[in-house]
């Protein structure tokens, strides 16, 4: 049993964690948190008492739980079994490196952030993946500290920071709880380093690694010289997701004349490309109307032909897709690329769908679950990227992609784009499912990761918020706001210039995620070790 003592200690630190790491994050952005937020929980692994693989569980749910306070838009299940997901995390974090460093003597300051980032990895990955709220997130604001994207990913700016609240943790107990422990008996004398051969690094490493990635981002930042791309134009109609789900004919004919009547605010202007987000076009573009029967199909089809000959612009729409085949047909969430003559040029439909949100998995075997799905029928996934071209007002080519939705939050899918040889890469999204949260932030943060892995300008136009351009460098340098400052639910265009830079591949762009396979490697070296250590000895 635990006393009084020990349970009021547990919270006591379990509650600063929780607290200070959810504040890293958007919307409080106080990024700086991340450098020590988990110290607390640190110290409660490293003193090692009662129960702290289900103390470390509790931290990881009500930390997710409170960060994922946004799902409860569209469904409290999905909230609910989320964070348990994602907490379990937490616990095999405190599993592995109490492992590492009781069974093999290695020091805290180079486990955690091994196994760290493994874990991060595999969740990225495991069911689809979940590649949010990584340790890494919290510095997007900070451009010295992140500009290591482009040789590690996002993982080497999650290293970096648990690497520094291991050392903070260490370097307490090293102070402060030492005297307690027992050359023979007490685990803190094996966290603490009196038994490994490292402990020396242990003091020198840490700030070496802080300092090194310093000095990389300032260096890259200081010759960095980014040129003018297109002038974009990105549109934010601010459509309400309950009319997106459901709507009568007459509120697709309201939306349609929306993000009309807000592109032709720019006529006139010398706009090279008008981009609309997810699933705004509210007919199919890409087959006859007289197939679907459905006035709003034909009447979409008419709306963006006059829209790029008004404009003299050329036009890239998200939309729903339809192919037909003798006895099937599929839909697609897609893309469309259209020339200043009003021609559909070309189409992209999304790879990464969002399972139980644009398709139902075992469908087939549970037919069931298809009602948990929001959309009256499922989507199918896209085969392959597609290399768009854009020829502008002044006679340029360049080419780019596009992603679709939280497929900027997958590095493999940009990176692939950016191995096709693109100039830069749009965003269109519809988080309007999430109102006005803070998943509107979080989302946006992500995608600056995504810049600079690739060394890439981006541009991302959002039904409900925030449409934004990221240079190259990871620099938010615009964004749609209105006269009260706002970004969330508020409608509008955004005019600028892509930003872009002239660069080979990034060594991440060329080589992906080796960083974080090395450091799972690792990590799947030391658990392994661990057990076959108490096997023969």
């Amino acid at each position: 049993m635990l006393r009084n003592k020990e349970i009021i200690q547990i919270t006591g630190l379990s509650f600063l964690t929780i607290l200070f790491f959810c504040l890293s994050f958007p919307p409080a952005d106080l990024g700086y948190f991340a450098w020590f937020a988990l110290v607390p929980w640190f110290i409660l692994i490293i003193r090692g008492k009662k129960h702290v693989l289900l103390s470390s569980y509790l931290v990881g749910l009500l930390f997710f739980f409170t960060e994922l306070s946004w799902l409860r838009h569209v469904t409290y299940a999905a909230w609910l079994l989320l964070s348990l997901y994602c907490a379990l995390y937490f616990l095999c974090f405190a599993f592995c490196i109490r492992r590492a460093v009781l069974k093999l003597k290695l020091p805290i300051v180079f486990v955690a952030p091994c196994v760290w980032i493994a874990l991060e990895y595999i969740r990225s990955y495991l069911f689809s993946g979940f590649p949010w709220f990584f340790a890494g997130h919290t510095q997007y604001r900070c451009l010295p500290v992140i500009q290591i994207c482009d040789i590690t990913g996002v993982s080497g700016v999650s290293f970096i920071i648990i690497m520094v609240n291991a050392y903070i943790a260490w370097l307490i107990a090293h102070c402060f709880l030492k005297e307690k422990g027992n050359e023979k008996n007490d685990e803190i004398a094996l966290w603490v380093g009196r038994k490994h051969e490292f402990i020396y690094l242990s003091y020198i490493l840490p700030p070496l690694f802080v300092i090194g990635a310093l000095w990389y981002g300032v260096h890259w930042l200081k010759g960095y010289k980014p040129y003018d791309g297109p002038v974009v134009c990105l549109v934010q109609g601010n459509i309400p997701q309950d009319v997106k789900a459901a709507p009568s004919e007459e509120e697709e004919v309201d939306t349609l004349r929306k993000y009309y009547d807000l592109s032709v605010r720019v006529k006139g202007e010398p706009v090279d490309i008008v981009v609309w987000p997810e699933t705004m076009v509210p007919g199919i573009l890409n087959i006859n109307p007289d197939l679907t029967g459905r006035k709003i199909d034909y009447l979409s089809q008419l709306t963006v032909v006059q829209l790029a000959q008004e404009l003299n612009a050329n036009l890239l729409l998200g939309g729903i897709s339809l192919v037909l085949s003798e006895d099937d047909q599929r839909y697609f969430n897609s893309v469309y690329f259209y020339g200043i003559n009003g021609k559909l040029l070309d189409r992209y439909d999304k790879i990464h769908l969002v399972p139980f949100g644009e398709f139902t998995p075992l469908k087939k075997y549970f037919p069931f679950l298809a009602k948990l799905v929001p959309y009256s029928v499922g989507l199918s996934p896209g085969k392959a990227p597609t290399l768009f071209h854009l020829k502008t007002l002044q006679n340029q080519t360049f080419r780019f992609g596009a992603s679709i939705c939280y497929e900027d939050t997958v590095p493999a899918l940009l990176r692939n784009l950016k191995k096709q040889g693109v100039d830069f890469i749009f965003n269109v999204t519809n988080d309007g499912w999430f109102h006005d949260s803070a998943e509107l932030e979080q989302h946006l943060a992500i995608m600056v990761f995504r810049a600079v892995e690739n060394r890439t300008g981006m541009a991302r136009a959002a039904n409900t918020g925030i449409s934004a351009f990221v240079s190259p460098d990871g620099n938010i340098y615009s964004k749609l706001t209105d006269s009260e400052g706002r970004q969330k639910e508020i409608s509008g265009v955004l005019l600028n210039r892509i930003k872009l830079v002239k660069s080979d591949n990034t060594y991440y762009t060329l080589y992906g995620d080796w960083f974080p396979l090395v450091c799972l490697t690792v990590t799947g070296g030391m658990v392994l070790s661990s057990f076959f250590k108490r096997l023969y000895t």
